[in-house]
């Protein structure tokens, strides 16, 4: 589904069509704006922050599904450190969508809209849904995956010449990179 955007809107009546044109792809801008980019590359930028919001959201329940079900010897510092992944996560996820709309787009931000357009692989929990050590594995997989997918966004919006949406995915691949790391940090590093 790479290339994919989320929404089709017909901008003569400026209104959402079907899932099924959300499907092939196409973004048209319906709301008017005095932005200076060119409305293709708008379009584009539209489209890579819809796929963000929608990854960041599955992200987001993954992150809290692990903060309620770990257990283990460093159980409340795992905890803790998970409650901040998921505020900076919806920090991120309130910037995406609000540079959207402020782009001309509109974005669909309900979690069932979302996850079913996350990129994120589908597997959501470990087998073992309270082993830290299988949590910790999982979280540090989609937050790889995440992370690889803003920076192609990234690189794309970078070369159309947006470089406000190109900032934005930039600090939230900063903030996956650096859970990242933490993640990584409570592995062996003979598991990495």
């Amino acid at each position: 589904m790479s290339g994919e955007e989320f929404w089709k809107f017909e901008t003569r009546r400026s209104c959402r069509t079907s899932h099924l044109d959300t499907l092939k792809g196409q973004t048209n801008i319906v709301n008017k704006t005095r932005n200076t980019l060119p409305p293709p590359v708008r379009r584009e930028a539209i489209g890579a922050l819809n796929h963000t919001v929608a990854d960041l959201f599955d992200l987001f329940a993954r992150i809290k599904q692990a903060h309620w079900n770990v257990r283990g010897t460093t159980f409340i510092g795992l905890h803790k450190l998970l409650d901040e992944f998921a505020e900076r996560t919806l920090k991120h996820i309130d910037l995406a969508a609000e540079r959207a709309t402020a782009l001309g787009g509109i974005v669909e931000g309900t979690l069932r809209e979302s996850v079913k357009h996350s990129q994120l692989k589908r597997k959501e929990e470990p087998s073992s849904i309270s082993g830290m050590s299988d949590w910790i594995h999982t979280l540090a997989d989609v937050h790889a995956e995440a992370g690889g997918r803003v920076r192609k966004g990234i690189k794309k919006l970078t070369d159309a010449g947006d470089f406000g949406t190109a900032d934005l995915l930039t600090d939230v691949l900063r903030t996956l990179d650096l859970q990242l790391w933490l993640l990584e940090a409570h592995i062996n590093r003979q598991e990495i």
